[in-house]
């Protein structure tokens, strides 16, 4: 069996079907060891070595996502708040935040899905405040139809990128792949850092405030 914990490894053998399983199962809220964005680097690492496309891998990861999302919307839908409470105390989501993500979502539905996907650490959550709150199936389908294939991109071609760069360095001498997924990790904790510092800098929404 081929270890999980080298993504490479791992969608050598398995492929785009492999890519896929690792999503839809992240998307339907199966915890997974290795975030999702990790795999799908990985497959623009292969293919910066000629051993995949970016065609077949973001047909992949729109399936996957759109149909695991699916899921744990219509999960979410039964089990309402509970559910709702429960997965914000796991990604450390306050109150205040959903509070402020709920307004959001019965204002501008498809543009605060799309958004909110494309925050690390937001997506799983962002999937259970819409089926918590009954948002229009349509509506949050199209938003994660959206964010996916923005998400596949970003991803896929960051890992071309760093794979190129790694291949190029790697023809002066032997170089481990955890140095690429390293690259990766620490650009993606970048991102997350920026976008918490800037959150933070904005403060608390302004219904807060005026309740303050």
């Amino acid at each position: 069996m081929t270890p999980v914990h080298d993504p490479a490894a791992f969608l050598s053998r398995w492929h785009y079907l492999g890519l896929f399983a690792v999503i839809f199962a992240e998307e339907a809220g199966v915890p997974l060891p290795i975030p999702g964005d990790l795999f799908i680097a990985a497959m623009g690492f292969l293919a910066s070595t000629g051993r995949a496309s970016f065609f077949p891998a973001a047909a992949a990861v729109t399936l996957a996502t759109v149909l695991g999302a699916a899921l744990l919307y219509l999960l979410s839908r039964h089990a309402g708040r509970r559910l709702l409470s429960f997965v914000g105390r796991w990604f450390g989501y306050t109150a205040e935040r959903q509070l402020n993500l709920e307004k959001r979502l019965r204002r501008n539905g498809v543009a605060t899905v799309v958004l909110g996907r494309l925050i690390p650490g937001l997506r799983i959550v962002m999937t259970v405040v819409a089926g918590a709150l009954r948002l229009d199936h349509a509506t949050f389908a199209l938003g994660t139809l959206v964010a996916a294939l923005v998400w596949a991109s970003v991803y896929f071609w960051l890992g071309y990128a760093l794979g190129s760069g790694y291949q190029r360095l790697a023809g002066r001498g032997e170089l481990p792949h955890w140095l690429f997924f390293a690259a990766v990790g620490v650009l993606a904790a970048v991102v997350v850092v920026w976008l918490r510092v800037r959150a933070r800098r904005r403060g608390p929404p302004p219904s807060s405030r005026a309740r303050a």
